[in-house]
């Protein structure tokens, strides 16, 4: 009655079950082994080897060495892994566990193992792991060509820089003789030399504020300093001392209401980024009094702010080009080198926000933009 109990249960269950004597003869199994090596019933495994399965020999090999373990140590050994081939040749992968059997003296006499399938957990940890490594090798690709682009737009913006600085002796060298020659043409003036030593000037002097742009863009790159705290409005209100000159010719109204309290951030860039806003929604104004409003806002994760004016406006299909370098879509009315609102974009880029041009309902232009509380 106990014998059939424990064959119905051993027959039952998922593992595939087996033992051995003393010398790694099979003495029996159940249905799974049997089936899972190949065979019709568990009576065909009795006084078989290893060597007589359908796996190959390095796996008999291994099977029999952790047999001589278990047996020589008395100690179980359990859920290692281990490979195995069936009798039509697939590849399988086991998880097997092996205890020492005993005699009533307490002598070993054999093993007692069993395992159950992990082919499919298995294939899949490998795969994993292949997906894994490739990930890692694609990661570190991605790490170098990372720090080769670092490296080229260093020696980029080095070579911008130094190239920009370069042109503005030369220009200075040509805007002084033309002056000169205006000078002493002042007195008996030739025809048409006045206008094309104006001319001359004029390139010159727009020449140069080109390169201080160029040079201004350059420099983002290349001498970022680290993000403080700063108040928004006191670096504002010095920018507009700078701008008190064009203020003034222009009879214009700047009003503030920007934060009093400090804000991170990169107080430098953010200042030209309002000086370049300023200046265009003043420059580029024909109102009889010109009107420049800056105001802000804030959510949980940026500071969002606006120069809105009263001036000329720009035609929406323009909104997105009009930051690409050295578009100038008033060239011949207005002086300027094309490069502001570039500098911009680039700042606010650095801030990790957005910058955008939305038309005042009113007539003129809103420029926005937002930055990241988090750089």
């Amino acid at each position: 009655m106990e014998e059939q109990l424990l064959n119905l249960f051993i027959n039952n269950i998922p593992q595939f079950v087996f033992w051995k004597d003393r010398k790694s003869v099979y003495l029996g199994c159940n249905n799974n082994f049997a089936n899972y090596a190949g065979f019709n019933s568990p009576k065909e495994v009795v006084g078989k080897t290893d060597y007589d399965m359908p796996w190959s020999r390095e796996e008999a090999d291994f099977f029999r060495k952790i047999d001589r373990e278990v047996m020589n140590s008395g100690k179980p050994q359990l859920n290692f892994e281990e490979p195995q081939t069936l009798k039509d040749g697939s590849k399988r992968w086991l998880s097997t566990s092996k205890v020492p059997l005993f005699d009533g003296n307490k002598n070993v006499i054999g093993i007692l193992g069993w395992y159950i399938d992990i082919t499919d957990y298995k294939m899949m940890e490998i795969q994993i792991d292949e997906k894994n490594k490739a990930l890692l090798e694609y990661s570190l690709q991605l790490e170098k060509s990372k720090n080769e682009l670092m490296i080229a737009n260093y020696d980029l913006e080095k070579f911008t820089y130094a190239v920009s600085h370069d042109l503005k002796t030369p220009i200075r060298t040509i805007v002084s003789f033309a002056q000169l020659i205006k000078h002493s043409q002042k007195n008996n003036p030739e025809p048409n030399i006045l206008e094309y030593v104006d001319f001359i000037i004029n390139s010159g002097k727009r020449m140069n504020v080109l390169v201080k742009d160029i040079l201004t863009y350059a420099r983002l790159g290349a001498e970022r300093l680290s993000p403080q705290k700063t108040i928004i409005s006191n670096i504002v209100s010095e920018k507009l001392l700078d701008l008190e000159d064009l203020i003034s010719t222009k009879s214009a109204k700047v009003i503030l209401d920007l934060p009093k309290k400090p804000i991170h951030c990169f107080a430098d860039l953010i200042g030209i980024v309002f000086y370049n806003l300023i200046n265009n929604a003043l420059k580029f104004n024909e109102s009889k009094q010109p009107k420049v409003v800056c105001t802000y806002s804030e959510t949980a994760l940026y500071w969002n702010f606006s120069v809105c004016d009263n001036g000329i406006g720009i035609d929406p299909i323009y909104h997105q080009q009009i930051f690409e370098p050295f578009k100038r879509l008033e060239a011949r009315s207005y002086e300027g080198s094309g490069v502001g609102l570039s500098i911009c974009k680039r700042v606010v880029n650095i801030h990790k926000g957005e910058i955008w041009i939305e038309n005042n309902p009113s007539g003129g232009t809103n420029f926005k933009f937002t930055i990241s509380k988090n750089i």
